[in-house]
C-alpha cells in the first residue's frame, strides 16, 4: 500500500489565501453596492425636490403679473407725478411770497 504524506501546512496556507481573497472581494462588493445605493437614494431625493420646485414655479408663472396688469399702475404713477409737480410749483410760489414778506413785510 502506498501512502502519501499530505502537507497540511501548505493546504492551510492556500486555504488562508483563498479565504483572504474572498473576504476582500466581498468587502469591495459591499462597499461599491452601498455607494451605488446611496447615490440612487440621493438622486431620488433630488428628483423629488426638483419636482416640488417645478410645481411651485409653474404655479408662479401662471399667476404672474403681466404688462397689461401694470398699465393702470403706470397711469396712476404718472397722475401722482403730475400732482407732485403742481405741489412743487405752489411751494415755489409760497417760498417767493415768504421771502418778499421777510424782506419787505415789516416796512410801511
Amino acid at each position: 500500500m502506498v501512502t502519501s504524506k499530505i502537507d497540511y501546512s501548505a493546504w492551510r496556507f492556500w486555504f488562508d489565501v483563498a479565504q483572504y481573497i474572498i473576504i476582500v472581494a466581498t468587502g469591495l462588493y459591499v462597499w461599491t453596492s452601498s455607494r451605488f445605493n446611496a447615490s440612487t437614494k440621493d438622486i431620488r431625493s433630488v428628483e423629488k425636490t426638483i419636482g416640488g420646485i417645478e410645481t411651485r414655479v409653474t404655479r408662479l408663472e401662471t399667476s404672474a403679473i403681466t404688462y397689461k396688469d401694470l398699465g393702470p399702475v403706470y397711469d396712476r404713477i404718472n397722475d401722482i407725478a403730475v400732482e407732485v409737480a403742481k405741489i412743487e410749483a405752489v411751494k415755489g410760489t409760497v417760498d417767493m411770497i415768504q421771502a418778499w414778506l421777510m424782506d419787505n413785510g415789516g416796512k410801511k
